[in-house]
């Protein structure tokens, strides 16, 4: 009994010991709280300022006019006076389909309506010998005018055996040879008018009361360009896309060298006037959540931590325009925030140089 008493005993000093260590550990982790020190950091003001409203975005080229070249009658391809990806000058010759058919239709149609003007004419002379009558007369005049209009019938279907150049252009690869059997349904080729050239591209709605016909944006073809090219805005569309929420608009820029084609990537800079008024702070004070991706900053409001959660607007070089959660003159840490919880005592280093301005 003696031998469990002891071990009793030893049992219940050895846990007061542990408890008056834990004890003294508490007491100092509440003291190091109690005085902990102000972490040191640099912070700067917001300030009000003008910044240009600038606008990126992305765009595609197209061509000013392009048209897939089909005959308009039926026939063998006779000629090819073009070569392929050459320029070509409206009403230059491109096709050459067998006319002599053709030729052939114009000919009996001239000595048909040769024949119904003799017709009329007779008839009005035997209306004048009181011979003829009127319904006789009435009857040649329209054979005469229906023989006509078929001549030019004739005529216009033999025109259309030379098919030329509807606009100046750049003329694709050829779908056909000489010799080829081609009716109305057949591609011929494709003309496409590359010089000037449109740049297609899509801006959020908000932005469209400072997009105007006219304005000039800055166009950068991928891979291509160091230094963008001026491109002249010529349209807006007057509808907004639903799902997006954007506005296409397309712009017109030269393309002399024929360097740009239909389908290129194109980057887009915007300058749709200035802010006068923005809040702006430096981009270094802005932090980003990875998980989220919400930006916020650490705000110093009576030399505590604060953190406000920020919606961006314009950048313009280092200081970006803030919508939402920063005001004009607020003080913004801007060296020393990765370090930082919301509530964290601070200390500005740099406080003498963040004094708001006097009004």
């Amino acid at each position: 009994m003696k031998t469990y008493k002891k071990i009793i005993i030893a049992l219940v000093i050895c846990g007061l010991g542990i408890g008056a260590i834990l004890w003294l550990k508490r007491g100092k982790e509440v003291a190091e709280i109690a005085f902990k020190e102000p972490i040191p950091v640099e912070a700067v003001r917001a300030k009000s300022g003008p910044i240009l409203r600038r606008i990126n975005t992305v765009g595609t080229l197209t061509s000013i006019q392009s048209v897939t070249l089909r005959p308009q009658v039926n026939g063998r391809i006779e000629k090819i006076y073009f070569q392929e990806g050459a320029r070509v000058k409206a009403g230059d010759p491109l096709y050459k389909i067998e006319d002599g058919i053709y030729k052939a239709k114009v000919a009996e149609a001239e000595a048909q309506l040769m024949v119904n003007r003799e017709n009329y004419n007779r008839a009005i002379k035997l209306l004048e010998k009181k011979f003829g009558t009127l319904q006789e007369r009435d009857k040649t005049y329209a054979e005469m005018m229906i023989a006509q209009a078929r001549l030019d019938e004739a005529k216009i279907q033999l025109e259309n055996t030379l098919i030329k150049a509807p606009f100046e252009g750049v003329m694709g690869l050829s779908e056909v040879s000489v010799g080829a059997l081609v009716s109305e349904s057949v591609e011929l080729a494709n003309l496409v008018d590359l010089d000037p050239i449109n740049v297609d591209f899509s801006i959020p709605e908000s932005y469209l009361p400072f997009i105007h016909e006219g304005d000039i944006v800055d166009v950068t073809i991928e891979d291509f360009d160091i230094l963008p090219i001026e491109a002249t805005i010529k349209a807006i569309a007057p509808e907004i896309e639903e799902s997006t929420r954007t506005i296409t608009i397309r712009a017109e820029m030269p393309n002399e060298n024929l360097s740009y084609r239909p389908g290129e990537f194109a980057r887009v800079l915007i300058l749709a006037g200035k802010i006068e008024n923005a809040v702006l702070i430096p981009a270094t004070t802005i932090e980003h959540e990875s998980e989220s991706g919400e930006e916020y900053v650490m705000l110093v409001v009576d030399n505590v931590a604060v953190r406000s959660t920020v919606s961006t607007g314009m950048r313009d070089g280092n200081d970006v325009e803030i919508t939402h959660g920063v005001k004009n003159n607020d003080l913004v840490v801007s060296a020393g925030q990765f370090k930082l919880r919301d509530g964290d005592e601070v200390n500005v280093v740099n406080l003498e140089k963040t004094t708001p301005e006097k009004k």
